[in-house]
């Protein structure tokens, strides 16, 4: 965790480091949402198991068979875009911004939460890209549910992540409002 701090920390001290961060998290987004939206429209499904929140091994293995050997291709590519940039680029950028939002306010370091949250999407995704490599076989429900878990640690830590985020940039607005009233 120290690398992670460290590199946060970097980061939130530099304007250019923090907009090169910034630019690659919305590239990484819109290639996310585009291939996320041509896995959908091209193949059906649905949302891909990665945005559901818990995942039960019947769905995900009806998810794998709706969307066909075409579909499970696609998912597994945008998998790959999604271990990187798109996990290393919303912790760092996120990371960094609450960063800067705890110093101002003076509170906690909450920035290991997008960390946590990537930790947990590795574990969810490179579980599911598993399962549409072996389907249709179906693999352990013991990993499915190890996944699930992480699904729903990796999405409540996001959360928190933002809440904390938009909560103290509205408190350090207002304070930063205050001071510059008096």
């Amino acid at each position: 965790m120290f690398i992670i701090s460290k590199l946060l920390k970097t980061v939130a001290d530099s304007k250019p480091l923090l907009i090169a961060a910034g630019l690659t998290e919305a590239l990484s987004v819109g290639v996310m949402i585009r291939r996320s939206g041509y896995l959908q429209s091209t193949f059906g499904g649905g949302n891909p198991p990665d945005l559901w929140f818990g995942i039960q091994d019947e769905k995900l293995y009806n998810y794998l068979d709706v969307i066909g050997d075409g579909g499970r291709e696609t998912y597994r590519k945008m998998n790959s875009w999604d271990f990187f940039p798109y996990m290393p680029s919303y912790m760092i950028f996120y990371g960094a911004l609450l960063l800067i939002q705890c110093r101002s306010a003076q509170a906690s370091d909450l920035s290991w939460l997008f960390f946590i949250a990537m930790m947990c999407d590795i574990i969810e995704t490179g579980t599911f890209n598993y399962a549409a490599n072996q389907f249709p076989e179906h693999i352990s429900s013991t990993i499915v549910r190890a996944a699930s878990i992480a699904n729903e640690i990796k999405w409540v830590s996001f959360g928190f992540g933002a809440i904390g985020l938009v909560g103290l940039f509205v408190h350090n607005s207002l304070k930063a409002k205050k001071a510059h009233q008096r």
